[in-house]
């Protein structure tokens, strides 16, 4: 297609749509992402008429509207895939410069041992399953969609293990299961379910809200779902696994992700202090 042969941004993004987010996990989240950035900056607009001058304008709109900078980056995420789309096809004839907003990494939030016991007795009041669910979510450090979504075919008794084929990163990965992972694993019953676990994610965030009020934790907002992984993580480092070890254990694509936790680690440092030590009356002498 010549460069005169142009479509409207609103058009390039459904072909963006059809071409790399159709069938995708993060399909309705990128399309929402794409139909907010096109709605702003005119359904109309030519996708080769999309610079530098029209991005500034859409970021300064989006903040006005007091959205924040993860938020933003995710919708020029979402344009930055559909003026590539359209680079590919010869709708643009260079790639605007898209500058990302600096996102606050803000406080990681993971449970102490104390906290890890108060939450799966909480649970196991009202659903056994959904306690076993949590023992499962702190020993492997999974994601909580991916281990939502396991199946029975993918776990392996023999070996300890699950294998997860569809990731966040798309790498598929096998992640080693504690004997209380194990546990957990082998107390849901099969009974001809392709997976292992039977509540909906609705039921289970509701039953995380009625112990997060019971633990007086509702004004934590960092006391969610998420934060089970982050334990998993933050007590890795703390007993002193490698911090690659550690990023192909939680599935990371960038060691930048695992580096977070690398100030948990302080034997770590006292060793690296250590080894500066010297014995200054050797020397003297």
């Amino acid at each position: 297609m010549k460069q005169s042969e142009t479509i409207t941004l609103m058009a390039a993004a459904k072909e963006t749509l059809e071409r790399h987010w159709k069938g995708t996990k993060n399909e309705m989240t990128a399309w929402n992402n794409a139909r907010d950035v096109f709605e702003r900056m005119g359904r109309d607009v030519p996708v080769n008429e999309v610079d530098e001058r029209l991005i500034d304008r859409l970021v300064a709109d989006l903040e006005a509207d007091g959205k924040k900078p993860a938020t933003i980056n995710r919708k020029l995420s979402a344009l930055s895939k559909i003026l590539r789309h359209s680079l590919r096809l010869g709708y643009v004839s260079r790639m605007p410069l898209i500058d990302r907003r600096k996102e606050p990494r803000g406080r990681m939030r993971w449970l102490s041992d104390e906290e890890e016991l108060v939450v799966v007795r909480l649970f196991q009041r009202t659903s056994l399953e959904m306690s076993r669910f949590v023992e499962a979510l702190v020993d492997t450090g999974m994601r909580f969609s991916e281990l939502f979504e396991l199946e029975w075919r993918d776990v392996d008794f023999e070996r300890s293990v699950v294998h997860l084929w569809e990731t966040k990163n798309g790498r598929p990965r096998t992640v080693p299961l504690t004997r209380r992972a194990v546990a957990s694993l082998k107390g849901q019953v099969d009974g001809g379910f392709l997976r292992v676990w039977k509540f909906t994610k609705y039921q289970f965030r509701h039953a995380w809200d009625g112990v997060r009020k019971e633990m007086g934790m509702t004004d934590d907002k960092q006391f969610v779902p998420h934060a089970l992984r982050h334990t998993c993580a933050s007590r890795l480092v703390q007993r002193g696994i490698d911090l690659r070890i550690v990023q192909e254990f939680l599935g990371h694509s960038n060691i930048n992700t695992t580096l977070r936790y690398a100030h948990l680690a302080p034997k770590n440092l006292e060793q690296a202090r250590d080894a500066l030590e010297v014995d200054r009356k050797t020397l003297s002498a």
